[in-house]
């Protein structure tokens, strides 16, 4: 290598550093639950508590990210942003993976360093540098793999061969997309066979042997625990490709190929997440000088270098053209280092034509300065800031993790709500802490707790359409709110602690003083109906209140029935609502001692049912026999095992 190029190589490293260290630890805001589900893996393994062959948790996925993400983990300790560190490291490798492929595969083109700068430079690769999830190996593996091996075939190393198949085995060990890559890698080795002299030959068939092996060798736990247990290895293939257990045929398949291709100059991937929505993968002057690139190689598609190329592209695309998301950026992200080579190799062209003309030389330079300018607003600029962030990182689930760790040592915590992936309120507020924490879905329901010898501490978002605070502080009269110094996206505080010290029993939110004992593990308080008579066509809204005497053996249901004369089928069920507390998020086996259960349930009344009396009704059952749970003690009416409330009048519209 030249000084010339190696002082080109580090710059381009130097500004590709810059994309994906600036403002890391910022950039972008909260922590989404897949870099949290990483982190948590992570911290196990820094730990020494588990050294797992693969993670079956979040629908499964490949160890090596999360490997790799113990060493911060191990240096910084739990910052929300070591496995963006990761991830940008891991980019950075890539790039210089690049850097080296250009050289290897057009040497004196000078497609080495211009490649690493596209890829520097590539909206798309940088946000996933900047991302602590596993889609950015791909492209690193994709990167080491043919460096290597186009290495190892011009010069003979058996090392490099060496290298060429542990980099696969690792891409293999890292992405589950990254599977389809393997052709890739066969179809470079078959196009370098076919074009070398025979005397060739043979060297070329033994390294691609010491390559095999070191694939086989970095993969092979994997590969046994896949043996032994088939069901994982389709498990992410059946969930999300077209081609999976719900397949519809071949034109979901043919639009995901439009969309896909129409992603990368027209119309790009629409999650905030993985990009800024809509924006394609290439810009102007990228998709200009691609084009340039891939017409150069299509002059030369029989040589390796083109079929290696063309097999990238067509495989680094296909796990996003397989989607039932595309353009699904993500699961595309190998085919980023084959794009910057191509814009690398169009860039070389331009300025080769150019050659002794400045207005052009110029014009290519203000392109390609152009194209960073481009990436850098569109990702620090646009991107980065905007509100839908706050969501698609989980800011919330950050501040509320937050939150948990200023309440009180030993207090019962509480989350009133139940969030789909809990891991970044886990890994903020620490896996300890974390594991005692309750949550419930908190908006048709709450669960008031009975603290006697402990305080208790929800970790809430106080916004006016949530009701919960105001619930709690009626629950609670002299509990405390504190505010925590989190702003949301308008700008004002949102998350708070609402504390309550031990002793302090809530008051129930009840109209209606009402006693009943259901089975000995619960105990009707109160009810509240809504004031005036129901209508045909109306909603009727009702509040019951329970106090939980036991936890019970088997899950229970709890039913509320709206009872009326006998219908023409011989029902007498006009509306009806069954489930678990908490719309199934509080099951009765994980029940409190002491707690009250406050549920509110909404009945939707049918447009022809007629102007009369009727009944509501509730109880309990066992949510497998069916069989009702007995009421023990009541003081007012009941019948066939449920309580019987005050008859209600439909009146007519």
């Amino acid at each position: 290598m030249t000084k010339r190029s190696l002082g080109l190589g580090t710059a381009v490293l130097l500004m590709a550093a810059v994309f994906r260290l600036w403002q890391i630890a910022e950039l972008p805001p909260g922590l989404h639950s897949d870099e949290a589900f990483h982190l948590l893996n992570g911290q196990l393994i820094a730990t020494g508590q588990n050294f797992p062959v693969y993670i079956t948790g979040n629908n499964g996925n490949e160890p090596l990210f999360a490997y790799l993400t113990a060493i911060p983990l191990l240096i910084l300790g739990p910052v929300t942003w070591a496995g963006r560190l990761t991830a940008a490291c891991v980019g950075l490798v890539g790039v210089a993976a690049t850097i080296r492929l250009g050289d290897e595969m057009f040497p004196r083109w000078g497609v080495g360093w211009l490649a690493g700068a596209a890829l520097a430079t590539l909206f798309w690769n940088i946000v996933f540098s900047r991302f602590g999830s596993q889609p950015i190996l791909a492209p690193t593996a994709a990167a080491a793999t043919l460096a290597a091996l186009w290495r190892g075939a011009r010069g003979g190393s058996r090392w490099a061969f060496a290298l060429a198949g542990v980099s696969l085995g690792l891409g293999l060990a890292g992405y589950v997309a990254f599977r389809l890559f393997v052709f890739v890698p066969l179809a470079a080795g078959l196009a370098l066979l076919l074009a070398a002299q025979p005397a060739r030959r043979r060297a070329l068939l033994s390294g691609g042997a010491v390559a095999a092996l070191g694939t086989l060798l970095v993969y092979s736990p994997l590969a046994l625990f896949f043996i032994q247990n088939p069901q994982w290895f389709f498990l992410r293939y059946n969930e999300t490709t077209l081609l999976g257990a719900d397949s519809t045929g071949l034109k979901p398949l043919l639009d995901s190929a439009l969309k896909t291709v129409g992603g990368l100059v027209l119309r790009g991937d629409q999650q905030w997440v993985q990009n800024l929505p809509g924006r394609p993968a290439l810009d102007v002057p990228q998709a200009a000088f691609g084009a340039l690139g891939a017409w150069v190689m299509a002059r030369r598609w029989r040589q390796p270098q083109g079929v290696t190329l063309l097999a990238w592209v067509v495989v680094g695309l296909a796990p996003s053209v397989l989607s039932k998301q595309a353009p699904h950026f993500g699961r595309a992200s190998m085919v980023t280092p084959a794009l910057a080579l191509l814009i690398g190799l169009g860039l070389s062209a331009a300025w080769r034509w150019a050659r002794g003309s400045h207005p052009w030389q110029a014009l290519i330079v203000a392109a390609s300065l152009l194209s960073v300018a481009l990436t850098a607003f569109a990702y620090f600029g646009t991107w980065a800031h905007a509100g839908n962030l706050w969501t698609a990182f989980e800011v919330e689930e950050v501040d509320l993790g937050r939150a948990l760790l200023a309440a009180p040592r030993g207090a019962r915590l509480v989350v009133p709500y139940a969030p789909p992936n809990p891991f970044t309120i886990e890994y903020v507020a620490g896996v300890p802490a974390f594991g005692g924490v309750e949550t419930f879905d908190a908006a048709n329901c709450m669960l008031l707790p009975a603290p006697a010898t402990e305080p208790a501490a929800w970790a809430l978002v106080n916004f006016p359409d949530t009701p919960v605070l105001s619930r709690l502080q009626a629950a609670y009269p002299n509990g405390a709110w504190r505010v925590y110094p989190a702003l949301g996206p308008g700008g004002q505080p949102y998350v708070g602690l609402f504390q309550v010290s031990a002793g302090q029993p809530p008051l129930a939110p009840v109209a209606v003083p009402r006693s009943a004992d259901f089975g000995g593990f619960v105990r009707l308080v109160g009810y509240s109906v809504t004031p005036g008579a129901p209508r045909p066509g109306s909603p009727l809204k009702l509040r019951v209140v329970w106090q939980i005497a036991q936890k019970t053996p088997a899950p229970y249901k709890n039913f509320i029935h709206l009872l009326g004369v006998p219908k023409a089928d011989g029902s007498t069920v006009y509306a009806q609502h069954d489930g678990q507390p908490c719309d199934d998020t509080v099951a009765t086996t994980g029940w409190t001692v002491g707690d009250l259960l406050v549920q509110d349930t909404t009945l939707d009344l049918a447009a022809d049912v007629a102007p009369g009396t009727y009944t509501l009704q509730t109880g309990w059952y066992d949510s497998a026999s069916g069989a009702r749970a007995p009421i023990t003690a009541d003081d007012g009416p009941h019948a066939n095992d449920a309580v019987q409330l005050p008859p209600l009048v439909v009146t007519r519209p």
